[in-house]
């Protein structure tokens, strides 16, 4: 009985020490892309698998007309913040998302970015998706923030107060 004690406590301290290590992170973050000189105030979504930019003008080298045999090949496109700069992005599709959108799937292209808030940085997917009606050009999803981030959904990113990357 005293070992089954003491594992359980053993658990449930290290469970939070993990939870004690983790960043606590807004409903709307400050993110900074790697290799760019632009941040984005981005829409921190738990809902979401993967995380999404806007991509316009979307041009594959040496693309097909069928989307999987994209895969690995270079795609160019173009990403604008809230400021209304565009910056072009070059990258390697990694992979073919479905997304679900209300009672319709699309299909997104979907790429490896590095994605920085504040001092933490990580390599993820990130599917690419014309978001210009929307209010984020940028939303993070659960890919970025598993393991290292905690959710306040009353936090928000002030948005007068840009993070200014220095890449």
């Amino acid at each position: 009985m005293k070992i089954i004690l003491f594992l359980l406590i053993a658990c449930l301290s290290a469970g939070l020490t993990h939870a004690e290590q983790r960043s606590t992170i807004g409903e709307t973050a400050w993110i900074r892309i790697g290799g760019i000189p632009l941040s984005y105030l981005a829409r921190i979504d738990t809902g979401a698998k993967t995380s999404s930019i806007h991509a316009t003008n979307i041009e594959i080298i040496n693309g097909s007309a069928v989307y999987s045999e994209n895969i690995g090949k270079s795609i160019t496109f173009q990403t604008i913040n809230r400021d209304g700069i565009y910056q072009p992005l070059t990258a390697v599709i990694t992979r073919i998302s479905s997304v679900r959108n209300g009672q319709r799937t699309e299909q997104r292209y979907v790429i490896r970015l590095s994605l920085s808030w504040k001092n933490m940085k990580k390599t993820v997917e990130v599917n690419l998706r014309n978001r210009s009606m929307m209010n984020y050009k940028l939303l993070i999803g659960r890919n970025f923030l598993s393991k290292d981030f905690l959710v306040d959904v009353d936090m928000r990113a002030d948005p007068s107060k840009q993070f200014h990357p220095k890449n």
